[in-house]
């Protein structure tokens, strides 16, 4: 059995239905205890509400109030009116938020990263201290560094074309392609 909700109710306690929903309600509360128990309910607030307006102030027209009331929502209504229907404001998909945001974030992190990079400490290239008497060669072989009677010699295998490249700092390096794999070789020395 389906009940009849608290606002029918409630109107049905203060005999403000329409005649149809009137009769239905009201068979309904004739079988049900549960909605005649609400309904009493109701009618006890109702006379509560009444004696309460007691203390109210007196001579004032009620009905005149409701009919200001019921004419200031009408203003508002046709105020409402004349300005026309809101309309409704979009929200954006978030690829287009994203899209609209690129421009300004991603500058704003290629500055925050280059000042981050800026602070980051860089290593101090140490300055080479020349030993007399010490050599270093580029042979067909490969490189040889010599100090007195010690000797190193980094030798490559025997490939086409070899680049070496010296410097005044004490530094041979050399650099090939093996012909077997293809890959590139590079053989740095530096003398101090």
């Amino acid at each position: 059995m389906s009940h009849p909700s608290e606002q029918r109710l409630a109107l049905y306690a203060g005999g403000e239905l329409g005649a149809w929903s009137r009769w239905s309600v009201g068979q309904h509360v004739a079988g049900c205890a549960q909605c005649r128990g609400d309904v009493v309910a109701f009618q006890a607030a109702r006379d509560r509400l009444r004696e309460a307006r007691s203390d109210w102030p007196g001579g004032l027209d009620w009905n005149r109030l409701a009919s200001e009331m019921k004419a200031n929502i009408h203003v508002g209504l046709a105020a409402g009116e004349c300005v026309g229907p809101v309309a409704p404001r979009l929200a954006r998909p978030r690829w287009q938020r994203a899209v609209i945001l690129a421009p300004i974030v991603l500058p704003l992190v290629a500055v925050l990263l280059f000042v981050l990079d800026l602070r980051r400490p860089r290593p101090q290239a140490e300055s080479t201290v020349w030993v007399e008497g010490t050599v270093l060669a580029a042979t067909s072989e490969g490189i040889e560094w010599k100090q007195g009677d010690r000797m190193l010699s980094l030798q490559h295998p025997n490939v086409g074309e070899v680049n070496y490249l010296v410097n005044a700092q004490g530094t041979v390096r050399a650099s090939y392609v093996d012909e077997e794999t293809g890959q590139v070789t590079i053989h740095n020395v530096y003398a101090q």
